[in-house]
């Protein structure tokens, strides 16, 4: 009787487990319970008649036995989501989901406000927004469509850049007028950003390390904070502290996987973000409107 084919979940589950290197983790992963992952390992190391995991206090580690079905299975997974990009890819119909990963900010003051629009004329579509500060990976189908503030994007991506964002130093009314003003702090000891500013002099002061942190810093009076011109701008208790004209930053890219940039929703979608983008180019670059 010819060999049964390998069950794909509990080979799924396997690479799961590898990763995770634990049974709970793989199983959070995976949104199943921990002994449905257990009984997956268990029924295929019985399949295979091999030890494919070293159980370890520190962790389950793939013994080499495990390493070549990982291996195999790696390349099936990647092979299934390449064949799963280039058919949505072909997907000419206006209906489906389009899942966008864009910084939180950018969401909340520019993209939210203008979304009654695109629902309107594409009721079809789903929109999924990942506004989280990690980068999500398009080949993996984690996201469709990137909206990314970085000056040397992925090459394995295709898109359009658009324009950089302004930043300008921000602080409470009146702050700088105290005694022994000084710069928030992005991240402990990096003080090598401050010297490019308007106030290279100012010594540097915490670690605030996100836009919202040094926003409630910087009105909490507590010191200087460079931002967005996008986000200063529009915060009230921020004042620009200085006359100095905002400096570009990143730029702002929109971005797919090659493999999608024939569908039609995904298309529609960096069409429309694209739209939002420029209509709001005065504002993201801190200039005064334009007439």
């Amino acid at each position: 009787m010819p060999d049964r084919p390998l069950d794909w979940d509990a080979v799924q589950t396997l690479l799961a487990v590898a990763r995770a290197r634990s049974v709970r983790g793989a199983a959070t992963a995976l949104g199943i319970h921990h002994t449905t992952v257990g009984r997956r390992i268990d029924a295929l190391e019985a399949r295979i008649g091999a030890r494919l995991f070293d159980r370890r206090p520190d962790g389950w580690a793939l013994t080499p036995s495990g390493e070549e079905v990982a291996e195999a299975g790696r390349g099936f997974d990647e092979a299934l989501v390449a064949a799963r990009r280039r058919v949505e890819g072909r997907d000419a119909a206006l209906t489906g989901h389009v899942t966008i990963t864009v910084a939180e900010p950018v969401f909340v003051r520019l993209i939210a406000a203008r979304l009654p629009e695109l629902v309107a004329a594409h009721p079809g579509l789903e929109l999924r927004f990942d506004t989280g500060y990690d980068l999500r990976d398009l080949a993996r189908r984690e996201a469709d469509v990137a909206l990314r503030m970085d000056n040397n994007p992925p090459e394995t991506l295709v898109g359009k850049r658009l324009f950089p964002y302004g930043e300008a130093t921000y602080a409470a009314p009146g702050y700088l007028d105290r005694p022994a003003p000084r710069w928030l702090g992005w991240s402990a000891g990096d003080d090598s950003w401050i010297a490019a500013t308007d106030l290279p002099r100012l010594p540097l002061w915490g670690v605030f390390p996100s836009i919202e942190a040094q926003v409630a810093a910087a009105r909490a009076g507590l010191g200087v904070a460079l931002l967005p011109c996008l986000i200063g701008d529009a915060t009230p208790g921020l004042v620009r502290a200085t006359d100095r004209t905002p400096r570009p930053s990143r730029d702002i890219w929109l971005l797919t996987h090659p493999d999608l940039r024939g569908t039609a929703r995904v298309r529609t979608v960096m069409a429309f973000l694209e739209r939002v983008l420029r209509g709001a180019r005065d504002r993201i670059e801190g200039r005064p409107p334009s007439h």
